[in-house]
């Protein structure tokens, strides 16, 4: 694959556009994410090794513009890996908001938001059984 982060091949005349992504830079559910969204216009076909190489096939259901198609793909790929970062960054926060939100309205220490979905469903569990 080369250094790069995906590698473009466009074979126009069987009609598909293959893309090669490093999962070093994009992980697998990155890449699982951006060629879901790909699904309703175009065939999809993921190949490759996991920690190597993943290859993506892009098949469009209708004549499109296989160029274009890739190049939206890799829109897709930095636009998804962009959301897990900041999801990442973001979960410390969440859980402070959360455990204070908890805090405030019970009084009681809540220690993660496992707890306050277990504490939930056996609240939900409990209104089923009454």
């Amino acid at each position: 694959m080369g250094g790069g982060l995906t590698n473009l091949e466009i074979d126009e005349k069987e009609g598909y556009v293959l893309i090669s992504v490093n999962p070093k830079i994009y992980p697998v559910d990155v890449v699982l994410s951006a060629a879901y969204l790909f699904t309703e216009k175009n065939y999809v076909l993921l190949d490759g090794d996991p920690k190597d190489e993943i290859v993506v096939e892009i098949r469009p259901k209708e004549k499109d513009d296989l160029k274009r198609i890739g190049m939206e793909f890799n829109n897709e790929l930095i636009e998804y890996a962009n959301y897990a970062v900041s999801t990442i960054k973001n979960e410390k926060l969440r859980e402070a908001i959360i455990q204070r939100v908890m805090l405030t309205n019970s009084g009681e220490k809540i220690s993660s938001p496992q707890e306050i979905l277990k504490r939930w469903e056996d609240s939900e569990n409990k209104d089923v059984r009454e």
